[in-house]
């Protein structure tokens, strides 16, 4: 590569090349390709063309255009030409072409048709070249271009200013600032030099190239190094993958997000293979890692081949910048026998400044720098401090902004990334967060938000999570993964409040989020990935006050939809709710309505005595708007009512039908096994145990800690009272083998599905009408930290349709024993504390009183026990 580079001896080269392939593109149809020396003809035939009318060397002019080989071809011919690009996000809102037009001030933009408008809306004056064969009215064709005359393209002069950049805008306002020909060859030089692609290899490019990390790494670095540059039809993954395939690439520049993703679609191919494949695969990629991380040996290359075949034949190299990559995403891609690459730098750094490249590499960490300066200020006892920097490839300052720059540059000008990290004895770079984004609680305890969501966003419940402070706490906005099969959308604030705090009690207390709110909305982020932190907290505000994103403008069949007499009345009583607040047809019943499955059963009630229509649980969990909710709705109303067999009305009865001798006698056996296995390894006792009356039917209502717990009270409350006990157990969790129903009959369980509390609550009833008595855990979850959670209402639409008596009841040392994140048990003590029998008098249980009210009141029952423990 010569001292002299610039875009011109980049073209120079890319002639030389011929019939090699320079770039691919992937649509539906196929690849197609273009010839290294047909893209340099491009380039130098515009670059005359830009010349001709009148563009100078070191004027600025703009680019704002999607991906692809015009992009390619205009950014190299501006730089061909002399001129300063500006380049900007294709998808950039109109406000914000507003703003960074007006700041770049560029006379002529090179643009796509589709930005024409919204440019000329900004400033009627500016002079637009449009990359198509045709051009709106006031605007050029680049064709025209193209036939201009030849001339000599400007001298090479490396200290030339090549692009204008603006930052990411993560933080705040994006400020802008120039790189030079200088700037972006300190990089290239070792990447290029390095040879991690050369001829033959196509490397997919799926970021935007406005970005100064896809156009150093993704772009010129593959082209100067003889590479080809695969654009996929989208950035979607369906059109990554039909990349992958079809263009037999063999390596990515991407970005973390990226490589999870890669992950998790593996993971989940894999759950769809049997049981033996997936113990097999696991143990190859846990043996393959192993002898990777100990031994430095590659095993996953030759164990795991069919694994990356299917991925993609020819991939052998992932190249990940714009964040840190995780270890957890990490090291299964190194197992399988990858070869990945990761560096550390900024878009003030001309995107890279440290990497990890052959023959100087330490997985987990950022490598060590190219070609500048690297220390670490201030460190703590942990030897983490702000990363500063000094080198040839940084930026001189930001423009027209003195006041950035005096906070950018220490006093003898190293640059002050606001990153924090540590460097090994041997120079490695370990980033450790940004100083920027770190979170100073009220007692002066730092945090890492980026650090925490990775930790608290694994339950499969959480889509995205973004952890901000509030009140001098921490607390998290979260979008639900609405989709996972297994969750009832009524559930999904409890399931993610549990999940949360499950989390939470194995963290220091700083580190614990004092609340949280859901979200539909996808949290905002730039095109690399990084969330904008600066747009959290009004969304958050936004999302805790319920206030839904507005429903776009009814469309025809949104009229039609509320024209039936079912949908208008359906409409009407959910806006009884909450009259104040407009209902729109895109909201979400639980997200935005706040509609959880309790709720649902009185709601339900409400439409078939005002509406005649029956709606099931179903049709509330699998709605994911509003607009799914009344159309369900219109679809009961048109189904013919069929007469349901007297047998038949709740098919979970069976359940509940007197034992016959041989289930008798299980039952026996099994409280005696159970009650030697408690005793013995739990020494289970009961404190209290006459305050359960004798005679007549009752509730009684325990805390929830452990799987246990059901075990622990049928031990400690003895036989005779264990015979008209009856239990609900989770339908996918204990009846979903065959082998275990006479036992789960012989002890008295009944299934319930969270996806149908209604048919939960008419099995309790048919119990308590009876005269038998019931075992409830209103928490419904196990207790996250060993803590009292909030009861359900569940309880108190039973005892509302049945006033019976309740015994309160709190289990202590079941969570030590057994805790939900333990997967076996562990010896200690559990005792049952029973409470006094409340009368429904007692619990004031009058007719329609809310049902939530009368679940405090049994919770403050519990809670006083734990008091008296």
């Amino acid at each position: 590569m010569a001292e002299d580079w610039t875009i011109a001896t980049l073209v120079d080269d890319l002639a030389r090349r011929g019939d090699t392939p320079a770039l691919v593109a992937v649509s539906r149809d196929g690849p197609v390709r273009l010839a290294s020396a047909s893209l340099a003809e491009k380039i130098r035939t515009l670059a005359n063309g830009l010349m001709a009318i009148g563009i100078v060397p070191g004027e600025m002019v703009g680019l704002v255009a999607p991906n692809g080989f015009d992009w390619v071809v205009a950014r190299l011919a501006l730089g061909a030409a002399g001129a300063v690009s500006v380049a900007l996000d294709d998808l950039a809102s109109e406000e914000e072409l507003r703003d960074f037009v007006r700041e770049a001030d560029c006379r002529r933009w090179l643009t796509s048709p589709a930005h024409v408008a919204a440019l000329h809306t900004i400033d009627k004056t500016l002079e637009l070249i449009v990359l198509a064969d045709t051009a709106p009215e006031g605007t050029h064709s680049w064709r025209a271009l193209f036939a201009a005359a030849a001339r000599p393209l400007p001298a090479s002069d490396p200290d030339a200013p090549a692009m204008l950049v603006y930052t990411s805008g993560t933080t705040g306002a994006a400020k802008s600032f120039l790189l030079t020909y200088a700037n972006l060859a300190a990089n290239l030089r070792p990447l290029v030099g390095s040879a991690l692609v050369g001829r033959g290899d196509n490397v997919l490019l799926p970021l935007p190239l406005h970005h100064v990390y896809p156009l150093v790494v993704g772009l010129l670095t593959p082209l100067m190094s003889g590479a080809a540059v695969v654009f996929p039809a989208s950035a979607t993954g369906p059109d990554i993958v039909d990349a992958l395939r079809h263009a037999d690439v063999s390596a990515i520049v991407g970005v973390p997000r990226l490589y999870q993703a890669m992950i998790t679609g593996l993971t989940a191919r894999l759950a769809a293979r049997p049981a033996a494949v997936r113990v097999i695969f696991d143990l190859l990629l846990r043996l393959a890692v192993t002898a990777r991380r100990r031994l430095g040996i590659d095993l996953g290359r030759f164990l795991l081949k069919s694994v990356r075949t299917s991925i993609a034949p020819r991939l052998r190299l992932l190249v990940s910048g714009g964040a840190r990559l995780a270890n957890e995403v990490l090291w299964p891609l190194v197992g399988l026998g990858f070869e990945v690459r990761s560096g550390y730098g900024l878009a003030e750094t001309a995107s890279i400044f440290t990497g990890n490249l052959p023959r100087s590499e330490r997985l987990e960490s950022e490598g060590r720098p190219f070609t500048g300066e690297l220390r670490i200020a201030e460190p703590d006892a942990n030897g983490i401090g702000e990363i500063q920097l000094k080198g040839p490839s940084i930026f001189a300052g930001y423009r027209n902004n003195p006041t950035a720059n005096a906070e950018a540059f220490t006093p003898d000008r190293w640059f002050r990334t606001t990153d924090l990290g540590r460097r090994d004895g041997d120079g490695f770079l370990y980033v450790a967060g940004r100083r920027s984004e770190v979170i100073v609680l009220g007692g002066g305890k730092k945090v890492d938000p980026e650090g925490l969501e990775k930790i608290y966003g694994v339950d499969p419940a959480i889509r995205e999570i973004a952890i901000l402070e509030r009140s001098g706490g921490l607390v998290a906005l979260v979008v639900p993964e609405t989709g996972a099969a297994e969750l009832p959308a009524t559930q999904l604030a409890d399931r993610i409040r549990v999940a949360l705090a499950a989390t939470a009690s194995t963290l220091p207390s700083y580190q614990r989020i004092a609340g949280f709110a859901l979200t539909r909305t996808p949290l905002p982020r730039t095109r690399l990935g990084k969330f904008q932190r600066f747009r959290l907290r009004e969304l958050y505000e936004a999302a805790l006050a319920g206030r839904a994103t507005p429903s776009a403008k009814l469309s025809d069949s949104d009229r039609d939809l509320l024209r039936n007499p079912v949908a208008e009345r359906l409409l009407a009583i959910l806006g009884e709710r909450d009259p104040d607040r407009p209902i729109s047809l895109d909201a979400h019943p639980l997200l935005d309505l706040g509609i959880d499955s309790l709720e649902w059963v009185s709601l339900s009630l409400a439409i078939k005595e005002r509406l005649a229509v029956v709606l099931e649980e179903t049709d509330l969990a699998n709605a994911a708007t509003v607009r799914d909710l009344l159309k369900n709705a219109i679809a009961r109303s048109a189904a013919p009512a069929a007469p349901t067999p007297p047998q038949a009305a709740h098919p979970a009865q069976e359940w509940l039908a007197p034992l016959g001798p041989g289930l008798t006698l299980l039952g026996r056996l099994l409280f005696g096994l159970n009650w030697l296995v408690m005793r013995a390894f739990f020494r289970v006792r009961a404190d209290g145990l006459a305050n359960i009356p004798a005679d007549g039917p009752f509730v009684l209502v325990a805390n929830h800690l452990s799987d246990l717990d059901a075990l622990f009270i049928a031990a400690a409350v003895g036989y005779g009272n264990l015979r008209r006990l009856y239990w609900s157990g989770d339908a996918t969790r204990l009846f979903a083998r065959p082998w275990l129903f006479p036992i789960l009959r012989a002890a008295h369980i009944f299934p319930v599905d969270d996806r149908a509390p209604s048919r939960a609550l008419a099995l309790a009833e048919t119990v308590l009408r009876r005269g038998d008595r019931l075992v409830w855990f209103p928490e419904g979850w196990r207790s996250p930290d060993g803590t009292l959670q909030r009861f359900f209402p569940g309880i108190g639409e039973l005892l509302d349709r049945i006033p019976a008596p309740v015994v309160p009841a709190y289990i202590a040392g079941s969570y030590e024993a057994l805790p939900r994140h333990r997967r076996l048990p562990r010896p200690w003590p559990v005792t049952i504390f029973v409470g006094r029998s409340l009368s429904p008098e007692e619990l004031a249980l009058a007719k329609g009183r809310p049902p939530q009210e009368i679940a405090e009141r049994l919770r403050q029952a519990v809670a006083e026990l734990e008091k008296t423990r």
